[in-house]
C-alpha cells in the first residue's frame, strides 16, 4: 500500500512520489531576530493598574515549553487592546506596548515537536522596557494569581488582580516547591521564573523546561508538574494554593547527562550535513545509529542513509529543537524538528537507545509512516465534487521492511463510536487500499477490493485519504492535542470475507495539534486562490512539458506544496515542487503521457499558523 504523502527520511522508491522536504498530498520529507533584552525591571515599581506606557516602551522574552514555540505572541491590556507578533526561531519576541495600559498579559500560541500550546503570561508597569517569558511555568504563576486556569482569565479581560506583588508572590511560591529541580540543574536559588533572561539552548532555565511536563485539568482546575527524569508528579491546585509538595530531583545528575548526550548526536548529525552530503558509510555518520533495531516507517538503516545522503536538499539542514517526550536506563522518546535553509522545519519523532553507554538514534520504531492530520480543502468549480470539505486525513505508506498492510482502523473524537470499523458494526472508521496506492474511507465490513467506499454528503464516492466531517463531529474533539489510534492489519489468508483470521500488524497513536475547521468557520476566501485554469491544467497533462502554477494567498496562510496529477485507466503519475512561505508561483514538468489520460488535477496546499492544511484543488 503506498501513498501520496511521504517524507524524506521514509521515503518509498515507489515511483508514486518523488523526493522531497513536506508531505504533500503530501508528498514530504519527513524529514527538519534575536531580540536584545533589556534589564529586569522587578525591582522597585508599584503594581499594575492604570499606567500607560512611554512611547518607546516594550516588553520582550523567551517564548518556549522544551523548544522555541513557532507561532505568535498576543499581548492583551487592561483596557482589552491587542497587538501580536510572530515569535522568532530562537523563541525570541518582543512587543511594542506603546500606549496601551497595564497589567497586560502575554500569549503564545504555536506548536513544538507537533504539539500545539497555548500559554500565558503577565506584565506589570514595572516590567515595562524588561524581560517577561512565557513558558508551562509562568502560565501556572498566572494561573496561581487569579486561582484559575490563566487562559479564563484571559479572555475575561479583568486583570485588575495581577500586580507586582501578587505575581511575585506567585512566582515565589512555585521556585520553592522546585528549588530541588533547579539546585540540580545548576540555576540559582533566587533565578525568577518570569523575568530572569534565558536562551531555549537546552540550559538554565530552559533545561528546566526540557525535564518538567506541565498539564492542567480545566475540570478540577489542578496542574499535575511531572519530572520525565524520575517521573515524580507534584499537584498545584490553582484555587487554594495550598500545595507545597517540594519536587523532588532523585536521578537528577544521570538523567541531565543523558540528556546532553542526546542532543549531541542530534548536534553531530547537524554538523555532517551542514557543507555538504556525507557519505552513507561515514563512520562518523554510522557511529550515530543503532544499527541492530533501526527502523523508520518500515525502512532499514541502509536504506534510510542512502536516501538522507544522496539528497542534496538536505545540505545545511538542522536537526534541532529536541524534546525529550520520556527517557529511562536504556531508551528515551524525543521529538526534534528538521529545519531546512528556507525556514520550513518538520516534526519528526525518534526512539533513542543507550548501548554500552552511548546513546544511538534508532528510528521511530514503525512498521509503516502513518499520520492524521487536519485538512480542509476547496475543489474549484468544474472538479470533482466541487465545494468545501474539512475533517480528518489519514495518509499511509510502507516501507521496504513492512510486512503487507490491506485496511487501517482509526478511532478517535469525532468518528463513528459504533456502526463503523473493520466489521461495519464497531467503533472507528475503515480505510481500504483499492490498488490505486491510496488508502481510502470504506464502509465495512472489511471484504477486500469489494468493500463499498463511503460517500460524501451529496452520495458522490471518495476516492482520496480525506474524510469529511460535520461540524457537529468536529465539536466533539478538543480544540488542541486530539489523540486518534490507527491499526493496522493484514488480510494474511487471503480470506477478505474472514475477519477473524486477520492479523493486526501495529496499533500507533497520532495526535492532531488543532482540531479541524468548522465548516461554518470556512469561505472560498480562507483558502489560496489559483489562477491557473483547468484547460491549462488539462493541456500540460495530455501534452507534457512545463506548467507555470499560479496563486494568492490570503492573509494568514504560508505556502507550501504544489501537486500535480494525472491519470489512466491503469496509470497515475505525477509532478510536485515544495515552495517558499510566501511564493506565489511555481514551475512543474513532466514528460508525455504513453496512455490515454482520463484525468488530471493541481492542488496547491498552504497552512495556517497553527498547522492545519488548507488545499485548493483545480481538476480537469
Amino acid at each position: 500500500m503506498g501513498i501520496r504523502s511521504e517524507r524524506i527520511l521514509s521515503h518509498t522508491s515507489s515511483g508514486r512520489s518523488s523526493v522531497h522536504m513536506k508531505h504533500a498530498v503530501q508528498s514530504g520529507l519527513l524529514v527538519l531576530a534575536a531580540v536584545v533584552l533589556a534589564t529586569m525591571a522587578g525591582c522597585g515599581g508599584g503594581g499594575g493598574g492604570g499606567a500607560s506606557a512611554t512611547p518607546t516602551s516594550t516588553l520582550s522574552g523567551t517564548a518556549a515549553a522544551g523548544a522555541p514555540i513557532a507561532g505568535t505572541v498576543t499581548i492583551k491590556d487592561s483596557l482589552g487592546a491587542i497587538r501580536s507578533v510572530t515569535i522568532a526561531a530562537d523563541g525570541k519576541y518582543t512587543v511594542d506596548v506603546s500606549g496601551m495600559t497595564a497589567p497586560f498579559m502575554m500569549r503564545a500560541a504555536g506548536s513544538v515537536g507537533g504539539l500545539s500550546y497555548s500559554l500565558y503570561s503577565a506584565a506589570v508597569t514595572a516590567d515595562i522596557n524588561g524581560t517577561v517569558n512565557i513558558t508551562p511555568l509562568t502560565d501556572l504563576i498566572v494561573a496561581n494569581v487569579a486561582s484559575q486556569i490563566a487562559s479564563t482569565l484571559y479572555s475575561s479581560g479583568n486583570f485588575s488582580g495581577l500586580t507586582l506583588a501578587a505575581l511575585t508572590q506567585a512566582e515565589t511560591a512555585l521556585r520553592t516547591r522546585l528549588l530541588p529541580v533547579l539546585t540540580a540543574i545548576g540555576l540559582n536559588a533566587s533565578t525568577d521564573l518570569l523575568r530572569a533572561t534565558f536562551n531555549a539552548n537546552h540550559t538554565g532555565q530552559d533545561l528546566l523546561l526540557d525535564v518538567l511536563r506541565v498539564t492542567v485539568d480545566p475540570a478540577t482546575a489542578q496542574a499535575t508538574i511531572l519530572n520525565i527524569i524520575n517521573n515524580q508528579q507534584i499537584i498545584d491546585n490553582l484555587t487554594t494554593q495550598a500545595d507545597v509538595t517540594v519536587a523532588d530531583a532523585t536521578g537528577m545528575a544521570t538523567g541531565l547527562t543523558d540528556l546532553q548526550q542526546i542532543v549531541a548526536q542530534f548536534d553531530a548529525l547537524t554538523t555532517l550535513f551542514a557543507q555538504s552530503l556525507p557519505a552513507p558509510t561515514n563512520p562518523t555518520l554510522l557511529a550515530l545509529f543503532d544499527s541492530t533495531t533501526f527502523l523508520l516507517d518500515g525502512n532499514s538503516l541502509t536504506t534510510f542513509l542512502a536516501r538522507i545522503t544522496s539528497n542534496p536538499g538536505l545540505i545545511g539542514v538542522k536537526f534541532t529543537n529536541v524534546v525529550l517526550e520520556s527517557i529511562s536506563t536504556t531508551t528515551a522518546k524525543v521529538n526534534f524538528g528538521l529545519l531546512f535553509g528556507n525556514g520550513k522545519t518538520e516534526p519528526v519523532s525518534f526512539t533513542v537507545n543507550k548501548l554500552n553507554g552511548v546513546w544511538r538514534l534508532a528510528g521511530n520504531q514503525r512498521i509503516a509512516a502513518v499520520n492524521v492530520s487536519a485538512y480542509a480543502t476547496n475543489r474549484t468549480a468544474g472538479s470533482y465534487h466541487p465545494g468545501i470539505n474539512t475533517g480528518l486525513e489519514t495518509t499511509f505508506d510502507v516501507g521496504a521492511l513492512s510486512p503487507t498492510v490491506h485496511y487501517l482502523v482509526v478511532t478517535g473524537k469525532g468518528l463513528p463510536t459504533t456502526g463503523g470499523g473493520r466489521d461495519g458494526a464497531s467503533a472507528g472508521v475503515l480505510l481500504v487500499d483499492y490498488n490505486n496506492g491510496v488508502p481510502s474511507p470504506a464502509q465495512g465490513p472489511y471484504t477486500g477490493l469489494t468493500t463499498p467506499r463511503l460517500t460524501y454528503s451529496n452520495g458522490q464516492t471518495i476516492y482520496n485519504e480525506q474524510l469529511p466531517l460535520s461540524d457537529s463531529n468536529i465539536g466533539l474533539m478538543a480544540e488542541i492535542n486530539e489523540t486518534y489510534t490507527v491499526q493496522l492489519y493484514a488480510d494474511t489468508n487471503a480470506t477478505p470475507s474472514n475477519l477473524a483470521d486477520d492479523t493486526l500488524l501495529a496499533t500507533y497513536t497520532e495526535v492532531i495539534g488543532r482540531r479541524p475547521y468548522l465548516l461554518s468557520e470556512l469561505s472560498v476566501a480562507s483558502f489560496t486562490t489559483v489562477t491557473t485554469t483547468r484547460a491549462q491544467v488539462g493541456a500540460f497533462a495530455a501534452a507534457g512539458g512545463n506548467l507555470t502554477v499560479t496563486w494568492s494567498l490570503p492573509t494568514g496562510l504560508t505556502s507550501e506544496h504544489v501537486w500535480f496529477f494525472r491519470q489512466g485507466a491503469s496509470h497515475l503519475d505525477h509532478a510536485e515542487a515544495d515552495v517558499a512561505d510566501s511564493a506565489t508561483s511555481t514551475t512543474l514538468t513532466i514528460l508525455a503521457p504513453t496512455y490515454t489520460v482520463t484525468g488530471s488535477g493541481v492542488t496547491v496546499q498552504a497552512r495556517d499558523s497553527l498547522g492545519r492544511r488548507l488545499d485548493t484543488f483545480v481538476q480537469q
